[in-house]
């Protein structure tokens, strides 16, 4: 009997581990556990290789045979549970209006060593009323103690006496439909609304209890009741057995941020040449509104399946074989799910003949959210700290399938290298500059959800793709490998769902035959900022010497500096990789210049600045005022002498005389390229300068528009403030966009006329122009708002009510911000948190920020704005990620000693402490870099006002009357 027994027993544990293990069968690769009692809260450096060395041969995966959990040992693997893993989970999402109702289905395996110890779950604004605990498959399952730790956003669940290694856990909870953009969010159009869910990076846990460490992949399945949309997309297929009130999605193994939702009744665009892109858009959109996004999204969608080896289609199994890419008319935030895109619908939908400067943000705002898939997805980071990695590849790839896309003889392409090194390298220095730059590679292991957000959302954003870019020009040879592109490749087929570090990043790059590199890019990504390299000739040629640039004093460092540069006597621009690495801090360049320009740092891309002596800026600046001469300097390197002399002398490293020369010479350019730079810089001086005039009787408050009215004289005569043509180059348009913004908001007569015979409408006196070329439309906009009344605006609105297109609106929103009437800035800011706010989740950080930037006057009415209603912009702005970007805005626009100090003591004051909760450290270092601005503000003022005094143009008082009395007159007309 007792034989029997036993046998009985022993049959009856035998089921329960088949059972269990069978639950497991999708992914045959076991986790790796260990049985060792000592353990560390640190997690290790060194993953797991799937291969030992990348040799000639590299080993390919099938689709089932996809790892689980083998990047660690189980004891070290999770960060905030040593010993504690999560192999699957089953959630069961059922809506009930604007809540929902949870049940997450957990398997969770314990090391022997920690069986005893408390289980842990990420969880945040979800309610837990019920919590079981089963050994081994939910038939035995009992209720299991647990409670919330709210502050530390954890679920902790106590372990059944028996203390077991393999529980099921069965977690019912509850939550609110969020309405700011992440989680499970409802959005709105019109009178409908769609449902979504996006997860990154830490917001898996505002949907169910989960483990949301990146190096933490599970078999996941989700099942979703009550969406009553026509369509529901996701990572993964349908199940084959779908209930009419439900919809249960085939399970994937992924990290749990990875995961998104979207369950809509957009219409879907049937245009699209590539079968496997799908986009779309709101019931009703005109068909040309969408066509330019239709062609790139077909045009990327194959040429990145190219550009990675790796088919889009094929990444997983029971993945959803299409890429869905939707356009939401109200949410701008990025997206990493699989096979699920939504962007913000300004960056898609456009006129076939629209607005040049959209364009740009249409195609780098699709690359970049399409690269995703690959480099955000494919590829995963073992902890946040090397987020650099994943931003990066997902631009630099981004880029050069735009520049794929736009070249070619039409004059309509865009110049997608002057894009990059203006929009990407140029402000990444920039951002870099301040004392309080952090590096894009942290030293530790980050956890936390402040530093996690801070991180990706700062600067690497920039910097990332901006050193990969230099480092595939220094480091290979022909000009023709693109190594990181191979790199990529490499990972993508070596690494593919298994947490990377740099180091996997090298040791792909290595295996293209590039040897040596680690040392190289490694000094880039792991210390903050850059550097500058000071030139100067002597008798055994140049000498150069490094060391760390700052608008401020800062540690100096020593970084692999790769060298480039061409003469006049033999210009070689187009030479990017002809280099040699400066890594010690001076060294020797044997050259003979005669009376030549020596330019270092061909087309501005290495990630540095370079300050030449004052006899060869002499030089430089005689060839840039010869209108022959300046021709033969690549248009990126004029943009870059700009960038650097301004910088330079913001940083007290050159005297601002050379820049201001330098500035002056701008009266013979017409390249995008070098206004782009100009502007960035001068618009700094201008906004600074304006309020330095208005203080003291004695000086003139025209004072930088005499700098405009010399400038801008070739400008006028070969481009104007109107188009002469139906058709031009791209590039032109841009130009005529920039710099009509820039002088009409400096006050330049000219500029301001041609805005308002723009504005009004011929046919109809009273209301707003339709044809307004696209790209002059915020020029026009915004100087009749701030130069007209009230019935501008409402010009403006009525104009608005009738626009289809989100950007058109968006523009209009932006120009209103350019209003000094304070009673109406001071609604206008308020209506973008009121309950019933008429302004879109996407639009309303668009106001806050141009307001902020409009003037000195808005910019104080936008800081008292934020002062009072701190958790009110973080609940309606879409959390503490845009609360630090109106935060930074407000920063770079704190631009007089009093706005600086009314901050300084607000942030130091209990209110700020209470209501900026986790956002406090990125205010502080906000306040630190307006600081920098104020000491430069003492320091150079005075200084720039008397030069520019000194070499301003001829006057102008009879030309500037007459055109006054013009605009005078038209607007009484009007």
């Amino acid at each position: 009997m007792a034989r029997t027994k036993f046998k009985c027993q022993f049959v009856i544990c035998v089921c329960l581990i088949f059972t269990g293990n069978v639950r497991s069968l999708p992914i045959p690769l076991p986790s790796i556990e260990t049985t060792d009692s000592v353990y560390s809260n640190v997690l290790g450096e060194v993953t797991s290789e799937i291969v030992n060395s990348y040799g000639r041969e590299i080993e390919t995966k099938t689709n089932n045979e996809l790892p689980v959990n083998r990047t660690f040992q189980l004891s070290e693997r999770s960060y905030m549970r040593p010993g504690q893993s999560a192999s699957r989970y089953n959630i069961h999402i059922t809506r009930d209006g604007d809540t929902f109702r949870g049940r997450a289905v957990i398997d969770i395996q314990l090391t022997e060593a920690t069986r005893g110890n408390q289980m842990f779950f990420n969880l945040a604004d979800l309610v837990v009323s019920n919590v079981q605990l089963g050994v081994l498959t939910t038939g035995n399952a009992q209720d299991a103690s647990f409670a919330y730790l709210e502050d530390e956003q954890r679920l902790r669940i106590t372990p059944l006496a028996s203390r077991p290694i393999s529980y099921v856990a069965i977690i019912e909870y509850s939550g609110n439909l969020r309405e700011d953009g992440f989680g499970l969010y409802r959005g709105q159009y019109g009178d409908t609304e769609y449902v979504a869910m996006n997860l990154h990076a830490t917001n898996a846990r505002r949907v169910f209890p989960c483990l949301d460490e990146p190096n933490l992949s599970a078999v996941t399945s989700f099942t979703f009741e009550g969406f009553d949309h026509e369509t529901i997309l996701s990572n993964a297929q349908l199940e084959d057995n779908e209930q009419e009130s439900s919809i249960t999605f085939r399970p994937l193994e992924a990290p749990s941020y990875l995961w998104g939702m979207v369950a809509h009744n957009l219409q879907e665009v049937t245009q699209l040449a590539s079968t496997n892109a799908r986009l779309y858009v709101r019931p009703g959109i005109n068909s040309n509104l969408h066509s330019v996004a239709s062609i790139a999204i077909s045009d990327f969608y194959n040429n990145l399946n190219v550009w990675t080896g790796q088919a889009h289609s094929e990444m997983l199994l029971n993945q959803n074989g299409n890429l869905h890419v939707m356009t939401l008319p109200d949410v701008s935030r990025d997206w990493y799910a699989l096979s699920t895109i939504c962007i913000w619908e300004p960056y898609v939908l456009t006129e076939e003949r629209g607005s040049v400067a959209q364009r740009k943000l249409i195609f780098v705002n699709i690359a970049e959210s399409m690269a995703r898939q690959w480099f955000g997805y494919m590829l995963r980071i073992e902890n946040w700290r090397y987020q650099w990695i994943s931003s990066g590849l997902t631009s630099y790839s981004a880029y050069e399938i735009i520049r794929n896309f736009q070249t070619g003889e039409d004059i309509a392409l865009i110049d997608m290298d002057s894009i990059f090194t203006t929009d990407v390298i140029q402000e990444s220095l920039l951002r870099d500059s301040y004392a309080s730059a952090r590096p894009i590679q942290t030293a530790a292991n980050i956890y936390t959800e402040t530093d996690i957000r801070q991180h990706i959302n700062g600067i690497l954003k920039y910097k990332a793709p901006a050193i990969l870019r230099m480092v595939n020009f220094s480091l290979v040879n022909p000009p023709d490998n693109n190594f990181i592109r191979d790199a990529a490749r490499i990972l993508l087929e070596t690494r593919a769902f298994v947490p990377i570090t740099s180091q996997s990043l090298y040791d792909a790059i290595e295996s293209t035959g590039v040897a040596n590199q680690s040392d190289f890019i490694s000094t880039w990504v792991t210390n903050p900022g850059y550097p500058i390299v000071n030139v100067s000739l002597g008798d055994g040629g140049l000498t150069l010497r490094q060391r760390r640039f700052g608008f401020s004093p800062v540690p100096d460092r020593r970084y692999h500096i790769p060298i480039t540069y061409t003469t006049e006597s033999e210009p070689q621009f187009d030479n990017i990789q002809d280099i040699r690495i400066m890594t010690s801090d001076s060294e020797t360049i044997s050259v003979d210049l005669g009376e030549d320009w020596i330019i270092i740092n061909l087309q501005g891309q290495g990630y540095y600045r370079v300050n030449y002596s004052p006899d060869l800026w002499e030089r430089i600046i005689l060839a840039l005022e010869d209108t022959e001469r300046r021709e033969n300097i690549h248009l990126l390197n004029r943009a870059s002498l700009v960038d650097d002399s301004f910088n330079l002398a913001r940083a007290g490293e050159l005297n601002y005389e050379i820049a201001l020369r330098i500035a002056l010479t701008m009266e013979n350019e017409l390249d995008y390229a070098v206004w782009r730079a100009f502007i960035r810089n001068m618009d700094f001086l201008k906004k600074r300068l304006i309020p330095f005039v208005s203080s003291n009787d004695d000086l003139d408050d025209e004072i930088y528009l005499r700098l405009i009215r010399r400038i801008v004289t070739l400008f006028e005569e070969e481009i104007d403030f109107t188009p002469s043509q139906a058709q031009e180059p791209a590039m032109r348009t841009l130009t005529r966009g920039l710099v009509m913004d820039h002088a009409c908001r400096s006050g330049y007569d000219p500029c301001i006329a041609a805005a308002v015979d723009l504005f009004y409408n011929p046919n109809d006196p009273e209301a707003v122009n339709p044809n307004i070329p696209h790209d002059l439309r915020p020029a026009v906009y915004c100087t009749m708002v701030m130069e007209g009344d009230e019935s501008v605006r409402e010009a403006l609105d009525l104009h608005m009510s009738n626009e289809v297109s989100g950007y058109e609106r968006l523009v209009i929103l932006q120009a209103l911000a350019c209003s000094q009437d304070e009673g109406f800035i001071n609604e206008y800011l308020t209506n973008t948190v009121s309950e019933n706010s008429p302004y879109a989740l996407g639009e309303r950080l668009k106001i806050f920020e141009a307001v902020a930037s409009s003037s000195v006057e808005n910019a104080g009415i936008a800081f008292t704005f934020l002062r009072l209603n701190t958790n009110r912009i973080r609940n309606m702005y879409g959390g503490s990620e845009k609360l630090e970007e109106a935060l930074y805005i407000l920063g770079e626009n704190l631009i007089t000693e009093d706005l600086v100090n009314e901050f300084q003591i607000w942030i130091n004051s209990i209110d700020s402490i209470d209501n900026l909760g986790d956002s406090r450290d990125f205010a502080l270092r906000v306040r630190d870099n307006a600081m920098e601005n104020i000491r430069w503000n003492n320091n150079h003022l005075q200084e720039i006002y008397e030069w520019i005094d000194l070499n301003h143009a001829p006057s102008v008082i009879v030309s500037t009357l007459l055109l006054s009395v013009s605009i005078i007159i038209a607007l009484f007309i009007h």
